[in-house]
C-alpha cells in the first residue's frame, strides 16, 4: 500500500515539474514582451516632448506610473539638471532567454528650460550594439543631422536640432525594440536603428558628408 502511495506521489511531483518546465519559457517570454512594451512607452515619451511643458508633463507622468524613484536626477557643470530613466531586461537576460538590452531617456534642463533629449539604446552580449540619439533645443542650433560611428559600425551617435522636419525626427527615434526579444539581442547600430545610415547628414563646404 505504501509503495502505491509513494508511486502516486512521485508521479504527481513529476507531472508538476513537467508543467513547470513547460510554463517557464512561456512566463519568461511574457515578461520579455512586458519589458519591450515599457521600453516602447519610454521611446514614445521622447517623441512626445517638443517643449519644456511637454518635458515636465512626461516627467510627472512617469513618476505617477512607476514611482518617484523612476527618474535619477543629477546636476552638472554649466547649470544642467538631468532626469534619467531606464527600462532594462537584465534580470531575465541572466537566464539566457534573451540578451541584455536597455533603453535610457535623459532629459536635460537648464535654468528651468528644456535643453536636450538623449535617448540611448544598448543591446546584445559582447560585442554590444549601441545608439546615442541627442535632440538639441538650444536657440539657433545647427539644423543638420550629425552622425558618427564607432567600433566598426557597432555603435553610432545621432545628433540633430529640434527644428528638423518631423518625418526626419520620427526616423531618428525609430528604434528596433524587438532587440529586447532576441536571444542574441542586436549587435550593431543598424540593427538597433535600421534607418541610421539613411538619415540626412551634415555636409562640408565641398558637399562631402561629415563622419
Amino acid at each position: 500500500m505504501n509503495h502505491r502511495l509513494n508511486g502516486a506521489w512521485v508521479r504527481r511531483v513529476l507531472v508538476t515539474l513537467g508543467f513547470a518546465i513547460l510554463l517557464l519559457p512561456a512566463a519568461a517570454y511574457a515578461y520579455a514582451f512586458h519589458i519591450r512594451s515599457a521600453a516602447a512607452t519610454l521611446v514614445n515619451t521622447a517623441r512626445q516632448i517638443h517643449s519644456t511643458a511637454d518635458a515636465e508633463r512626461e516627467i510627472a507622468a512617469w513618476r505617477k506610473r512607476s514611482g518617484q524613484r523612476f527618474w535619477e536626477e543629477s546636476d552638472h557643470l554649466g547649470g544642467d539638471h538631468n532626469y534619467d530613466g531606464q527600462i532594462e531586461n537584465l534580470l531575465i537576460s541572466r537566464f539566457y532567454f534573451v540578451a541584455p538590452s536597455a533603453v535610457t531617456l535623459g532629459i536635460t534642463m537648464r535654468d528651468g528650460k528644456l535643453r536636450c533629449l538623449t535617448l540611448v539604446m544598448m543591446s546584445g552580449r559582447y560585442p554590444t550594439g549601441a545608439i546615442w540619439i541627442q535632440e538639441w533645443f538650444d536657440p539657433d542650433p545647427a539644423k543638420d543631422f550629425h552622425i558618427s560611428q564607432k567600433n566598426r559600425s557597432r555603435q553610432a551617435v545621432v545628433e540633430f536640432s529640434s527644428s528638423v522636419p518631423e518625418a526626419q525626427r520620427e526616423n531618428a527615434f525609430a528604434l528596433n525594440l524587438d532587440c529586447f526579444l532576441r536571444t542574441r539581442g542586436c549587435n550593431s547600430a543598424e540593427e538597433i536603428l535600421p534607418a541610421v545610415w539613411k538619415l540626412p547628414r551634415a555636409k562640408r563646404a565641398d558637399n562631402s558628408p561629415l563622419k
